[in-house]
Formats: C-alpha cells, structure tokens, sequence
C-alpha cells in the first residue's frame, strides 16, 4: 500500500569494466517504440521482449531504417510468462532461411505491436566490442508506448569527452519536420530545423551540427552542457532517445548511456539508484523547460533513514547539472535516492535525470548509466 521507485543497474564483467540502467514501467503495453539502435561498426544490437501473461503471444517488429529505406517485417512468438531475446544483427529474412541478413550493417529503429493485443514489454540493449574488449561499451533502454509532438531531454554534453546524438524514429508514411531546441546552462537558446523522412530514423551528432547559414561550420555546440526539447512543426509525432559517448573520437570510445526522452514535464521528479564514493560519481540533471527563473530543490534519502537537502537556482529555459561530490560531501561513501521538486511561489515545470560513473581497473569512468527520473507530479 505503500508507492516505491525502482531502477535496474546491471555491470559487466566481473571486474564491472561496463554498466548499463533504466527505471522500471509502470505497465505492459501493446505497442512499443524504440528510437535507437544500430549494427555497424562493431555494435551488437538485442530487443529483449518480455510477456507477462499466463498464454503466448505474437508480436511483430517493424524496422525503420534512415533514409526513407522501406521498412523490415518479422513476427515472432512469446510462450507464456516468458522473457525473449532478438539479436537484430544475425536476424535473416530470406524467405527459405538461407540468410539475407539486411539489418547486420545499418541504423535501425523499431515498432513492436502485440498482434492478438496481449499486453507486453519492449527493451533495447546495445554494445560495443573494441579495442579488443567483448561489449567493451554498452548502454539500455525501454521502449516507449506512443510516438509524440514534443519530447524533453534532460541530460546531454559535448567537449573534448563526450559524443551526443540525438536519435529520432518516425514512424509514420509522412515526414515529421522538427525544430530542435537545445537549452545551454547560461539560459540561452540555439535552434536548428531537421526533417526526417517516412517510416524512418535519424541521428543527429549533435557536436557536429553546423549552425551557419552559408554552411561554413559555426559548431555551437561543439563543447557545452545542455538539455534538449524536440518539437513537431508538422503535427507528424515521432519517438526520441539520447546516446552519448565516451571519452571522445569514435575510435577511443569505451562507454556510453543512453535514455529515452520525456513527453511531459513536471514539479516533482523521483530517483531510486545513486552513490557517491571514490569510485563512483552521481549527476543530477535538472532542465528547468518554462522561460521564467525558478528553483530546484534536491533531496538526497540514504539508507539509513537520513535526508540531506539543498535548493539550486535555476536560469530561464536552461539546463543544470548537481554534482552530488561537491554540493552533497554528506553523501561520500553512501549510496541513497532522491526527489528533486520545483519551488518557489510559482514553480517551473522541470525535466529530471541522473547519470552515474564508475572508474575500475585504474580507467576513469570506465563504466557509466543514465536513467530518467519517475514524474510523481
């Protein structure tokens, strides 16, 4: 009778070298969108399906590939109460089951539908073999149960370590043009229009987008901390996910977390996984969406029963980032979760992530994970 948060931490291998994380869903659902995903360059992509119902179900996964290729069909059983897993790379679709492995070199999102509407659940883990590591890097997400007009991404930095993309499926038989918003820390704005074409996925490296008119490379966001709202022009709704990538240049990559955007925003956000040690660093990201100043205050829960508290202020449609090191030193050797409400006379409407980091094996931030904050209002 009592309301609980929850999240999921995995790490790998034994000397926890990767990580990956995502809160729980509130429910099943018959349809799933997964914007993310691919298998190229050393990435091995899994959809792991789950079916909680006592009787089997069919589901079929649509694959949206970029650049207005035509969809890939597959329909696939789940017995009941069971967990599945699709290793997207090796799946064939020669019709005598000879190979034609069309997704094993590609960008690919994905619409998973129940066909017989038995409720289900949709994840997606991806990884990274290199520098001649097995998964030397790897991030996860669930799905989301509807494509939208409006998404809001909390986390996302670019710089000499780290690599954002911006990951976009449209699922529809009509393009989606979206204005893309990125808020800075310091409360301004830049803005860039993108079209993504019919039953589609789109990356946008967002280091690398060219803000000038004459394409002669004004890289605004080449080195900055920022949340990002992804807005429809059309009304044509599409799916969002965020990746980033570390440390920087593709071919020094050794980790990566990745979070599905938010199509709502709020005053009351939850957190159930934190820690602060000296292996471990905790970031509370906090992107304040309204275009008036506002206040956030962040409240650590330990183990123990205890509490600690601070109020941040927060600029103008801007993002935040709580460095739970330097503004909670309380919280050294401890692990704990949180609640970051919006106060103030006339609260701002608030998006709220948490990333982590672990450094093993003398590598700094080897391991890493991002999860999106529950909305309780």
């Amino acid at each position: 009778d009592r309301e609980v948060i929850l999240d999921r931490t995995m790490t790998w291998d034994r000397s926890g070298y990767g990580s990956h994380a995502e809160t729980a869903l509130r429910a099943p659902a018959e349809t799933w969108y997964l914007a993310e995903g691919a298998t190229h360059s050393g990435f091995d992509l899994f959809y792991l399906l789950q079916n909680p119902a006592s009787s089997k179900t069919e589901v079929r996964i649509r694959y949206l590939r970029p650049g207005g290729q035509p969809p890939l069909e597959r329909t696939y059983t789940l017995k009941p109460r069971s967990r599945r897993t699709i290793w997207v790379d090796w799946e064939g679709f020669s019709a005598d089951g000879s190979g034609d492995f069309a997704l094993d070199n590609t960008d690919v999102s994905a619409v998973i539908t129940s066909l017989d509407h038995t409720p289900v659940i949709a994840e997606r883990a991806m990884y990274l073999s290199s520098q001649g590591r097995f998964f030397n890097a790897g991030h996860e997400s669930a799905g989301v149960t509807a494509p939208a007009t409006t998404w809001f991404l909390a986390e996302g930095a670019t710089g000499p370590v780290f690599d954002l993309f911006v990951l976009i499926a449209n699922p529809n038989d009509v393009p989606a043009r979206l204005d893309v918003n990125y808020l800075l820390s310091d409360g301004t704005t830049v803005q860039k229009p993108y079209t993504v074409e019919p039953n589609s996925r789109r990356t946008i490296w967002v280091d690398w987008e060219d803000f000038s008119a004459d394409g002669s490379g004004d890289f605004a966001l080449a080195d900055v901390q920022v949340s990002t709202l992804v807005t429809s022009a059309n009304g044509v709704p599409v799916v969002v996910e965020r990746a980033m990538w570390w440390p920087g240049g593709v071919t020094e990559w050794y980790e990566a977390h990745n979070s599905a955007g938010v199509t709502e925003t709020g005053t009351l956000w939850a957190l159930a996984e934190g820690e602060q040690s000296a292996a471990t660093d905790t970031y509370v990201l906090i992107a304040n969406t309204s275009d008036r100043k506002g206040k956030a205050r962040v409240t650590l829960l330990f183990e123990d029963g205890t509490s600690a508290e601070r109020e941040f202020g927060l600029e103008a449609t801007s993002r935040k980032t709580v460095p739970v090191a330097t503004d909670f030193p309380e919280a050294a050797g401890r692990r704990f979760g949180a609640l970051i409400e919006s106060v103030g006379d006339s609260p701002v409407e608030l998006v709220v992530e948490r990333a982590m980091y672990n450094s093993t094996g003398g590598v700094w931030w080897s391991a890493g994970s991002n999860a999106v904050a529950i909305r309780l209002r």
